[in-house]
């Protein structure tokens, strides 16, 4: 063959591989991955150990966050209602007029019905859409249920919290029912006393993984769990599978309640590591995004609303209910063998109200498509560039209690209500979680998702490290994420700390980069980034939807009418 005759087929050849490389490329790029979110509730800021914590192993937690990304400045809304409507949404709950106290058993309130939510635009791009655990966004009619708004099945509960062990919700001791559903059908049956809600949840995450895969569908599963939470109150609201086996496993913690908590944390990490298993077992893990988060910080003590779960957000100022940051700067992080850079810590600016447009890029989703939200995509600095995206991040306006706060890239402006019942969350609170046994990297690396993702990593192309090299790589990871004395030494060291606070009668203003612990109000040496941080909040002010007036507790909607269950009570839904 003549050599010019060659070097033509040759180049031809090259275009045909170099086209179907980029093919192949093309479609890799446009491949679904399988969404998975675990949400834990009331998880505090110091109860796992990546944060630095000992007293409380989260091995399989823990796995996952140093196999992928730590969001070291993930915030939520302040209680679990907003948190989830924000999440769900990706709109501030501002927007809708939802950012106040969550919803109670018995109020006729609910997520309205012209806000579009995630599970109903993953359908649009093909996705299997499942709710397993805790809804808490109205039921007072069907059509706002989860089956209703987006999501092909639900297995869980409507109200706030239930029982551990049979699934009964306890407003008050006139008012107490099972709350406990499969889609529209009661549930009781399937979790009774000899039934732990946390192992129930996850045996039907299992189901609904192996499921998916058997009918070969991309699945969005968001498993909401009733861990941490406290169960009903009383001297029970906190439950363990098994006490005797608790009791001698978490000895060194002094204070039995929290002993229970670290029990029902144990189980929730459980869950964690079987949900990976079964996600690896069913050949679907290597096509997935994992996040876990909690929807906000821990009620360390509760005398208000009594669902205290001694969880702790050392040495973060503020609890459950604070727009404090042991409040609102929540646990999380992501995994997926897509992230490029793993092993890392994030401190980019991540709002919960980001996962929406996030999470529906990655499923290919158009971000035009979503119209007017608050929430940033932040799929390509995830998956590739790390470059900050967002700098601003409402935190809330709850213009009933009195209570704001604003976040401009490091700087945050924060007012509170000295007569708000929630004055009693503005002081820190939570156990250091320094006594317990020396923190045990090896078994977080051989734990059951510790071993899986490890493995999916190393198969997926990312490289495989050794023990050694991993362990290292893990421990720089845990020091990154870590807020202690070294990062908050003034409020660390204070022996009452909390007589510092004055954000009463005017605004205060924190760097949260340099004091993350909100120790020293610098208003006064920086008026210029004040005003401006102000000014903001004001803009949001302007354009806010107000809450109406808290509904009381409807007569009608007491379980007795209903044999013993929380139903839709006012149906049948007429439009008016």
């Amino acid at each position: 063959m003549d050599f010019s005759v060659r070097r033509i087929t040759g180049t031809l050849l090259l275009i045909v591989n170099l086209q179907l490389t980029g093919y192949a490329l093309q479609r890799e790029t446009k491949k679904q991955p399988h969404i998975i979110l675990i949400i834990a509730d009331d998880l505090g800021w110091n109860d796992v150990g990546f944060h630095g914590s000992i007293q409380i192993p989260t091995p399989n937690i823990d796995a996952l966050a140093y196999n992928g990304v730590i969001l070291n400045r993930h915030y939520v809304q302040p209680t679990c209602t907003p948190s989830r409507a924000a999440l769900l949404t990706g709109k501030y709950p501002i927007r809708y007029g939802f950012q106040g106290t969550p919803i109670a058993a018995g109020q006729a309130l609910a997520l309205p019905t012209n806000e579009k939510i995630l599970p109903q635009y993953l359908k649009e791009l093909g996705y299997s859409t499942h709710l397993v655990g805790k809804w808490h966004l109205g039921y007072y009619q069907k059509r706002f249920t989860p089956t209703q708004r987006g999501f092909d099945s639900h297995f869980g509960y409507w109200n706030g919290y239930i029982s551990y062990r049979n699934s009964i919700h306890a407003k008050n001791t006139t008012m107490s029912g099972i709350d406990a559903r499969r889609g529209f059908e009661r549930a009781g049956n399937e979790m009774d006393r000899d039934r732990y809600a946390t192992d129930v949840f996850t045996g039907e995450a299992c189901k609904i993984i192996e499921s998916s895969k058997r009918e070969n569908t991309k699945m969005f599963l968001m498993v909401s769990h009733l861990a941490v939470h406290s169960g009903n109150s009383g001297p029970n609201h906190l439950e363990v599978s098994n006490k005797t086996y608790n009791d001698e496993a978490f000895g060194y913690i002094e204070n039995e309640n929290r002993r229970l908590y670290a029990g029902m944390l144990t189980s929730l990490d459980d869950s964690v590591g079987k949900i990976i298993e079964s996600l690896d077992k069913n050949e679907m893990l290597k096509d997935s995004i994992v996040v876990f988060m909690s929807d906000n910080g821990a009620p360390t003590d509760d005398p208000l609303w009594g669902h205290e779960n001694f969880g702790s957000n050392w040495p973060l100022r503020g609890k459950k209910g604070s727009v404090l940051e042991g409040g609102v700067r929540g646990v999380a992080a992501i995994w997926s063998p897509w992230l490029k850079e793993k092993n890392k810590v994030s401190e980019n600016l991540f709002h919960i109200t980001d996962w929406l447009p996030t999470l529906y890029t990655a499923a290919n989703g158009n971000f035009e498509d979503l119209g007017n939200i608050d929430g940033v995509d932040q799929w390509k600095s995830l998956i590739d560039t790390s470059e900050q995206v967002r700098s601003k991040v409402l935190i809330n306006i709850d213009e009933t209690r009195g209570e704001e706060a604003l976040i401009f890239n490091q700087w945050k402006v924060v007012k509170s209500n000295r007569t708000s019942n929630l004055v009693i969350n503005l002081k820190y609170s939570g156990d250091p979680g320094n006594v317990g046994p020396e923190y045990n990297m090896s078994g977080v690396m051989a734990s059951v998702a510790g071993l899986h993702l490890s493995n999916i990593n190393c198969l997926t192309g990312d490289g495989c490290m050794n023990t050694s090299t991993s362990r290292d790589v893990f421990y720089v990871a845990r020091s990154r994420a870590k807020v202690d004395g070294q990062t908050c030494p003034e409020r660390v060291s204070d022996t009452d700390p909390d007589q510092r606070y004055e954000c009463f009668d005017g605004y205060c203003l924190f760097d949260t980069l340099q004091d993350p612990c909100e120790y020293r109000n610098v208003a006064k040496q920086n008026p210029q980034t004040l005003a401006q941080t102000i000014g903001m909040l004001e803009q949001f002010k302007n354009e806010m939807t107000m809450q109406a007036p808290k509904p009381i507790t409807d007569p009608d909607a007491d379980p007795r009418r209903f044999t013993g269950y929380w139903e839709p009570w006012l149906e049948p839904y007429v439009k008016a």
